[in-house]
């Protein structure tokens, strides 16, 4: 069987109020050929459909064009899981008419989401809450919680491995996961809503699984060495951090039996169970093409014009422009050199530490900062106990999640 991972489109992103929706049609119409013409047998969609729990509705007619698209194929089955980003009820709604073309979509966890297509099994395990897992309890400390989140999700993942070893009868078997898994690169677009990291898992999680197809990080990686515990990276670039990164989709091919080596893990205690004879006969990274250049600039001041000069047409930039003292006119200065050849998005100032002023903070900006990172500054300023504070304000945000994305 011949599987393609994918995940994170975040279909109605904005960069900086700039529209991404092109961009994303412009996938759409790259991932249908590629469905096509690398004969994919099954379309994994790991987290993050969309980028708001209420998509604009030109996101949701792209998505909507993608699943007829997808149908018009006859050969391709799909399974589609929630991310943090998603509306599970929303990405719920089509899930029955869905299921007559072979795609199976999961927006939340449940006892049973376990999807057998043929060649191999499939965990899809969405997004899991807070709620998912655990019941809060008044006076829990926070590392209670955390050691409670991250014992449930093991247990989760557990279930669902044994679930799909008496249904696979030594066929391959796939997890999928939207989550923060240790040692895994991050970039500036993925907000976590799980508090203070509260969901990241080693990749130990995975043992005994062929395949893992992780959503939630937007860097094509492999984690921890392994082959085949992989983060497929969205399509597009969500943020200037991630300017440099090469995107790309994930092709895995398997085969009931098969021992090539692709599989084994390469970190792992040699006793462990998971160094059985792989199913995977092959993976593949497929490069998506740039629609969009962004671009991250470095400039000098008094080199300003030459610094730019290699910026490509049509680029979306971010640059930083390296000062010996504050220029009040700085943007315009920047936006005058572009000349409308390529579009400046973001213009930073680089000054020395004694240079800055008051309009430039050295620090965060409350943008920067998530809510529990305020709400421990405040409590270190009114000198309150942060362990019991925290543990309350941890329930509150549990509590303000569920209402925002039922």
């Amino acid at each position: 069987m011949r599987i393609l991972h994918t995940a994170d489109w975040h279909l109605g992103a904005r960069l900086v109020e700039r529209d991404r929706l092109a961009e994303h049609a412009v996938f759409i119409d790259w991932l249908i050929e590629t469905l096509r013409f690398e004969k994919i047998d099954a379309l994994l969609v790991s987290g993050d459909v969309f980028d708001a729990a209420n998509p604009p509705q030109d996101a949701v007619a792209l998505y909507f064009d993608f699943l007829k698209r997808l149908a018009d194929l006859k050969t391709v089955k799909a399974v589609i899981t929630g991310g943090n980003h998603d509306s599970s009820s929303h990405l719920n709604a089509p899930r029955e008419l869905l299921k007559r073309f072979d795609v199976h979509v999961f927006g939340h966890a449940g006892e049973n989401n376990i999807v057998d297509l043929g060649g191999a099994v499939v965990a899809a395990v969405p997004f899991l809450r807070e709620r998912d897992l655990r019941q809060a309890t008044a006076g829990e400390t926070i590392t209670a919680v955390h050691e409670q989140v991250r014992t449930a999700i093991r247990a989760h993942y557990a279930a669902q491995l044994a679930a799909c070893r008496d249904l696979a009868q030594g066929r391959p078997v796939i997890a999928m996961g939207h989550l923060t898994v240790l040692g895994a690169t991050t970039s500036d677009s993925e907000r976590d809503i799980h508090i203070g990291n509260l969901g990241a898992v080693g990749a130990d999680l995975f043992e005994g699984f062929d395949y893992t197809a992780l959503g939630h990080l937007h860097r094509p990686q492999k984690v921890a060495s392994i082959e085949t515990i992989r983060y497929s990276g969205s399509p597009i670039a969500l943020s200037f951090s991630e300017a440099a990164d090469a995107k790309s989709v994930v092709i895995i091919d398997t085969q009931a039996g098969q021992t090539a080596e692709v599989g084994r893990p390469q970190n792992l205690d040699p006793k462990n169970s998971s160094l059985r004879p792989s199913n995977l006969c092959g993976v593949k990274i497929l490069p998506v093409p740039i629609t969009r250049a962004l671009v991250r600039v470095k400039a000098v001041r008094a080199t300003l014009a030459t610094d730019l000069a290699n910026v490509p047409t049509g680029a979306w930039t971010e640059v930083t422009v390296k000062l010996d003292a504050p220029e009040p006119d700085l943007d315009r200065q920047v936006r005058e050199v572009a000349a409308g050849r390529f579009e400046v998005l973001k213009v930073l100032a680089d000054l020395p530490y004694t240079a800055t002023t008051p309009w430039q903070p050295t620090g965060p900006t409350l943008h920067d900062l998530q809510p529990r990172d305020v709400f421990r500054e405040l409590l270190q300023e009114k000198q309150l106990p942060r362990e019991e504070f925290s543990a309350v304000f941890d329930e509150l945000l549990a509590l303000r999640e569920v209402k925002t994305t039922a």
